[in-house]
């Protein structure tokens, strides 16, 4: 894409709405029996507090889910809400005493200022509880409402200019099935300019199943596989993004083998992982978004897709647990290996209490290259144009701050002002 030259320009600018991705919004709470504590805290992301009272954070983040309604809410004891809808300091940097490590957006948003863009005026943010943002929360509780109102004020403020709607990641999924599902063709031609999406994990994400399938570290130092597992189990968009028929040949393509049991994990056989295992909530929870899951619609507006490649990526995780634990004790005592082989059989149904062996391919670092090529499909399912380009020099969030990226994103908003 061409460079642009930013020396002559004004303050007419196309307003640029961002939406962040799981993870990447900043959340605070407040205790509902405690009057004195009554103002918010930080909650997401704060370093500190996990290193003072870890078992503390990790309730406050604790999340409950409802199989009968499909609702996500936080525990009992707390109300959490996202920091500063509307502007970018909800996502910029996710804890603030350690830039260096938590900065996600602030390099993109600083060269946006630096062309004339202005946090309130033409540049906007959408951070949201990204614990809770499944299909029926988002639409139901009011994300999908405010997030329209938002564009709408965007566009009105900057005398009825069209909207830039910017998505990274799971943004990308809230953001298209905003557009495909929640606004009409009459909105989105008024208010949209493009939808601009940056990494979207569109097939679903081997990550995601290794987090709620089984004991498996998240992003946060310090806490440990099974805790991540406590914490994440019932995270609304990780069902959301588990691998689809899309992005995963849905009989071929094995993402996770269990070789003590002799299983092996397809897009078809997922709900098997929590019906032997008894976890029939979770079960309820992947099935209860599955038809949502395995859609694929088109925004129905101009879309420009930015992908990476080249960078190593979770494609499947093997589960060895007890096999490994069989196997070395096999120059044990006959008599002793009876007893633990007792043990071991019982131990087969928790195959998941295991953290597993990962193998990889190639994507962004996250997201798997098909899955990341799902939105490619677009350019047949609707008139408006799809625009795509990959990247090898960067992955699933450093594209935010890839040079080329952000010359390429300004290319977009500046098409036509020369």
């Amino acid at each position: 894409m061409e460079k642009v030259s930013t020396s002559s320009i004004k303050n007419d600018l196309q307003p640029v709405v961002i939406i962040p991705g799981l993870g990447q919004s900043r959340l605070e709470y407040r205790l509902k029996n405690d009057e004195k504590l009554n103002e918010y805290k930080p909650l997401w992301l704060d370093m500190n507090a996990i290193n003072r009272y870890k078992q503390q954070y990790l309730t406050n983040l604790e999340i409950q889910y409802n199989p009968e309604t499909d609702e996500y809410s936080s525990a009992n004891h707390v109300e959490v809400r996202a920091q500063e809808f509307g502007g970018v300091n909800g996502f910029s940097i996710l804890d603030p005493n350690y830039p260096e490590h938590t900065d996600r957006f602030s390099v993109l948003v600083k060269d946006l200022e630096s062309v004339g863009y202005v946090v309130g005026k033409s540049l906007f943010g959408a951070p949201y509880d990204f614990r809770l943002a499944g299909p029926t929360n988002v639409k139901k509780f009011g994300f999908f409402a405010d997030f329209q109102n938002l564009i709408e004020k965007a566009y009105t403020i900057n005398d009825d200019k069209k909207v830039f709607l910017l998505g990274h990641s799971l943004g990308c999924i809230l953001s298209n099935h905003f557009l495909s599902s929640f606004v009409s063709d009459q909105w989105k031609k008024k208010y949209i300019e493009a939808f601009i999406s940056v990494n979207g994990p569109y097939g679903g994400v081997v990550p995601c199943f290794g987090q709620i399938a089984a004991y498996r570290k998240w992003m946060i130092p310090g806490v440990s596989a099974e805790e991540s597992y406590s914490m994440v189990k019932f995270s609304a968009p990780t069902y959301w993004i588990l691998p689809n028929k899309h992005g995963f040949d849905e009989d071929n393509d094995i993402f996770a083998e269990i070789p003590s049991l002799g299983v092996k994990i397809t897009v078809k056989n997922m709900p098997w992982v929590f019906e032997s295992t008894g976890r029939l909530k979770q079960l309820c929870a992947m099935n209860n978004i599955i038809d949502i899951r395995d859609q694929l619609q088109s925004p129905g507006t101009k879309s420009y897709i930015f992908t990476c490649t080249g960078k190593p990526t979770l494609q499947k995780i093997i589960y060895h647990g007890s096999q490994l634990k069989q196997e070395q004790n096999k120059d044990k005592d006959q008599e002793q290996n009876k007893e633990q082989n007792k043990e071991q059989n019982q131990e087969h149904g928790d195959w998941w209490k295991h953290e597993g062996e990962e193998i990889m391919s190639d994507g962004d670092g996250q997201v798997l290259v098909k899955s990341l090529r799902v939105p490619y499909l677009w350019g047949k399912m609707q008139k408006d144009p799809v625009v795509v380009k990959e990247y090898s020099n960067a992955d699933h969030s450093g594209i935010l701050k890839d040079e080329t990226f952000l010359r390429d994103l300004k290319a977009i908003i500046f098409e036509g002002r020369k």
